[in-house]
């Protein structure tokens, strides 16, 4: 499912420590943008919530906190027990799953399915499945909210400053074209990576945090396939995950209109008719 085990020994706890700082760190940024995307639907308090991924539960407890029936799923117990404690703490009560995100069913289909950070933590056959069973658990108009970091193109911006400097030339041409520069400039890239690691970037991403980083073409390509509507979709350069300092102040300075720069993609699905 993963290609990396992320559950070791201290993961709950940096989870934890990000948690109890959510009001100072980019989970707020996160928690912004879930609530705001479920507010622009109608989708009001006491509706039916699922946290898919939730690790120690994040939207579950905050939407918990605003009045939504939730539920978080992961399939980590000891994230899962983390979360029990936190919602004793904040006074909430969500339900918790221990499941496989690909292969769950609950026991009443929900309104509202948020899956934040997880695609690219997934093999595309295991976003695919995923979908498929978000889809069946979803009542009919049911809304998925979503947000995936980083994008595709992450390495050629962003990992060194000055990688993205060949691009500059190019920075006025149209969306369309220059991201078929940026295509062809991230495969010239491949071949530094080929002579110094034996790997295309592809593969030597494989066993980090991130080994899928999604485009925008991906990522529709999915919820199409899964059945899904889109209602909405967005790219953000780093008003969502904000940029460390010094990290792609070429990019921001060259490319912040350029849409295949940008850092995050999220938005809204819904449910088709069947």
């Amino acid at each position: 499912m993963c290609s990396l085990d992320l559950y070791n020994s201290s993961y709950v706890e940096r989870q934890l420590t990000k948690f109890r700082n959510r009001h100072n760190n980019h989970f707020a940024n996160h928690i912004r943008l879930a609530k705001g995307l479920v507010a622009k639907y109608g989708l009001q308090p006491p509706a039916t919530l699922l946290d898919i991924g939730c690790s120690i539960g994040t939207f579950a407890l905050e939407f918990a906190l605003d009045g939504y029936n939730t539920i978080g799923l992961d399939f980590d117990p000891k994230s899962l027990e983390q979360g029990r404690k936190l919602a004793m703490e904040l006074g909430c009560n969500p339900e918790w799953i221990c499941a496989d995100a690909r292969n769950f069913s609950l026991n009443e289909e929900v309104d509202i399915v948020v899956c934040f950070d997880l695609f690219e933590h997934l093999d595309d056959d295991t976003i695919l499945k995923m979908l498929g069973c978000i889809y069946m658990n979803l009542k009919e108009d049911g809304v998925l909210i979503f947000h995936t970091f980083p994008t595709e193109y992450n390495h050629v911006f962003y990992k060194h400053k000055l990688s993205c400097i060949p691009l500059i030339p190019f920075k006025s041409l149209s969306p369309k074209i220059f991201e078929r520069i940026t295509a062809c400039y991230s495969r010239l890239l491949d071949i530094f990576y080929l002579l110094r690691y034996a790997k295309t970037h592809k593969g030597y991403i494989a066993r980090t945090v991130h080994p899928n980083p999604l485009s925008e073409q991906r990522l529709k390509y999915f919820l199409n396939n899964t059945g899904f509507e889109i209602l909405s979709f967005g790219k953000a350069l780093d008003s969502i995950n904000p940029l460390k300092p010094n990290q792609g102040v070429l990019a921001k300075k060259y490319f912040s209109q350029q849409p295949v720069a940008c850092r995050s993609l999220f938005g809204a699905a819904r449910k088709k008719d069947e």
